[in-house]
């Protein structure tokens, strides 16, 4: 097997070993009315794309919730704090993003109705000190849609 081969074959072992994750990236859909569900936020440590274990029976009402309000899909939006470089935010917040996407297939949800999106707006390239490393702002946030 030539070298190319081997790296193709060990790619696509990868790749099936690899959770499914949500079938769309993109931006959420906004708006469905006074009847939707309240955002869940899921917060992360400095840093960190891991789950909290506290976190994870919220995420598993989230899937009740959708499932109860026949919610057609989720949208998970990436938040990191403002410290550090804007591109690594940006990936940490699509990792953070899709760890809880792991979550919510793991407790149920469809991945095929699961959305990730990240904000943007939250990423800076600013080192104001700690306290522009708030941990509200270290998030994903669940959004409901229908």
């Amino acid at each position: 097997m030539t070298k190319l081969g081997l790296l193709l074959a060990t790619g696509a072992v990868l790749l099936a070993a690899t959770p499914s994750f949500a079938q769309t990236v993109g931006s959420c859909a906004r708006g469905g009315g006074g009847n939707q569900p309240q955002p869940v936020w899921i917060l992360f440590d400095l840093g960190s794309a891991h789950v909290r274990a506290a976190d994870k029976p919220k995420i598993a009402e989230a899937v009740k919730t959708a499932k109860d309000r026949q919610i057609t899909s989720v949208c998970l939006v990436g938040h990191t704090d403002k410290l550090g470089d804007k591109a690594v935010n940006a990936k940490l917040a699509r990792e953070r993003s899709q760890a809880v996407a792991a979550e919510l297939i793991h407790a149920g949800y469809s991945a095929k109705d699961i959305v990730i999106a990240a904000d943007p707006e939250a990423f800076g390239d600013m080192s104001l000190g700690s306290s522009d490393a708030s941990e509200k702002d270290r998030k994903v946030t669940i959004l409901f849609s229908r």
